[in-house]
């Protein structure tokens, strides 16, 4: 049975995936916070892969991304 589109688990698309034809992503720019606050919730918590869309691979970069600008005292 092949899933429905309008599925409430229907992922949307990303900008990650629309960042490169194939939806790769090599490199997270920590110095881009505005790009880094989408993945990140009101209270500071990193959002989970399910709700962000990403691949495994590329939400494991954005959450390495973001700790490392919370240790540089970019984000908060």
């Amino acid at each position: 049975m092949a899933p429905r589109k309008d599925s409430k688990f229907h992922r949307k698309e990303t900008p990650l995936r629309k960042r490169t034809p194939n939806g790769d992503i090599t490199v997270i720019d920590i110095n881009d916070v505005e790009f880094l606050k989408r993945y990140v919730s009101e209270q500071g918590k990193i959002l989970p892969q399910r709700m962000t869309g990403l691949k495994s691979c590329q939400q494991r970069k954005v959450k390495q991304g973001i700790r490392r600008a919370r240790s540089m005292g970019l984000m908060v």
